[in-house]
């Protein structure tokens, strides 16, 4: 979840906040006294609430307005159940946060272990962005989110050491990573959904009834991703899309009727009568591309152009891959460039015809091979702050926690990355490892 967080502190350097009341004044309560205390001494409230709100507005812009349409609309989305636990998601959040400021102050105290000290240059930077910050803001957003100078810089202080500390975790992890351990295949297809009369969306009206469910398992999907860590939510789009194709495997044409006959017995009539004829369909299709060569791409066009439950697409994935059905994964491992799947595969009671474009595709298995690095120092920087947590008192006041209330929403506009406000506030003066450091946080 520090990789969030994060990336909210390096867009603080260009945001601009615009707020508006919900239900009244924002309430004070929470910043009369130290929410947390560390090793026995009180973390700044000031600080304490400049980062929440600030945190609060970037979760707010970024998906805040999805969700609350998602789910109806009527509520806040800190009331929401988004991952499905019985718990608002506005306690989730709290928790998430609380972990992530005692991440950034364990930080800043071992600093000295990585030899981490700031520049003139880069204390200079900070005073700069605090003052666009600040300038960029109305005095109600500042009052309520208790950005003083002081404060602001405070802040980006410690997200500055904070990002130069984990680089030093990170030092001696090992980047290299072979083809072989990363390689992801590129696979076309063709795929055959059982579609009953019944069940063919008939109106616009029904079709964006079907948009609207898929978008909500999405959302809960992405909601779970970001509860257990993830940071993109095209992360979790990718991954609800890729466990449509299912669980369940089958190794030739004889097979897969031998099933649908077994399951004919207890199903739906209608529905088994529709596996029938859209096996059947896969069938056929799959047999005229082995007799005639056309090109996938063009049977691909001509099977699922205007047919009901035809759909065509690619996607690409590894031998390990947990989110494509197993079926896929197996019927395509080992196979060479442009291959064709002598048989439809079956996965989650859909059919499939797969073509092989590449056993390695070059650009997702060298953006597989960063994720890996990403992944491996992600583990390293864990175990050094659960390392660092268990020599670390850290206490939360649950009555003070109790108290922040989501009474006012932030809206972000614009965002501005990090390049373009340094660009924007003169601020060439950063050093280039810093300005990398943070341009990847911003990205």
């Amino acid at each position: 979840m520090a990789k969030v967080w994060k990336r909210g502190m390096a867009l603080a350097l260009g945001l601009c906040l615009g707020a508006a009341s919900l239900g009244g004044c924002s309430k004070k309560a929470a910043q009369a006294a130290p929410i947390y205390t560390m090793n026995g001494e009180a973390v700044d409230a000031d600080l304490t609430n400049f980062l929440f709100r600030y945190q609060q507005s970037e979760f707010e812009s970024t998906y805040g307005q999805m969700f609350a349409q998602l789910y109806g609309g009527g509520g806040s989305v800190w009331e929401m159940d988004l991952t499905g636990t019985g718990v608002a998601y506005g306690e989730t959040f709290k928790s998430q946060f609380g972990s992530f400021l005692e991440q950034m102050l364990m930080a800043e105290a071992h600093a000295g272990d990585y030899g981490v000290t700031l520049t003139d240059d880069e204390k200079s930077a900070i005073s700069e962005a605090a003052d666009a910050f600040l300038a960029a803001n109305s005095e109600d957003v500042l009052k309520s989110m208790s950005a003083t100078k002081e404060t602001v810089e405070r802040a980006l202080t410690l997200y500055t050491i904070q990002s130069h500390v984990e680089d030093g975790m990170c030092a001696d992890v090992d980047t290299e990573v072979s083809d072989e351990e990363a390689a992801q295949r590129k696979v076309s297809y063709i795929e055959y959904v059982p579609t009953t009369e019944a069940e063919e969306p008939e109106t616009e009206s029904e079709l964006m009834a079907e948009t609207e469910a898929d978008a909500e398992n999405t959302a809960a999907a992405a909601a779970q991703l970001m509860t257990e860590g993830e940071t993109s939510v095209a992360d979790a789009v990718q991954t609800e899309a890729a466990d449509k194709t299912g669980s369940a495997e089958t190794e030739d044409d004889s097979e897969l009727e031998l099933i649908i006959e077994q399951e004919t017995e207890t199903e739906d009539p209608a529905k088994a009568a529709a596996r029938e004829k859209y096996l059947a369909m896969a069938e056929a299709e799959l047999e005229m591309l082995k007799t005639s060569g056309m090109d996938f791409a063009q049977a691909q066009t001509e099977a699922s152009e205007g047919v009901t439950g035809v759909y065509a697409s690619s996607m690409t994935f590894g031998s390990d891959d947990s989110y494509t059905a197993a079926e896929i994964v197996e019927a395509t491992e080992g196979l060479a460039d442009n291959t064709l799947v002598d048989h439809v595969v079956e996965a989650n009671g859909n059919f499939y015809i797969l073509h092989v474009d590449a056993a390695l595709d070059r650009e997702a298995t060298d953006k597989e091979k960063e994720s890996i690095v990403q992944s491996r120092k992600n583990e390293r920087i864990s175990e050094v702050y659960a390392g660092w947590e268990k020599d670390t008192e850290w206490t939360a006041d649950a009555a003070a926690l109790a108290a922040i209330l989501y009474d006012r929403a932030y809206t972000a506009a614009p965002h501005v990355d990090l390049e373009d406000m340094i660009l924007s506030t003169e601020m060439e003066a950063v050093t280039e490892g810093a300005a990398e450091a943070a341009q990847t946080e911003a990205e």
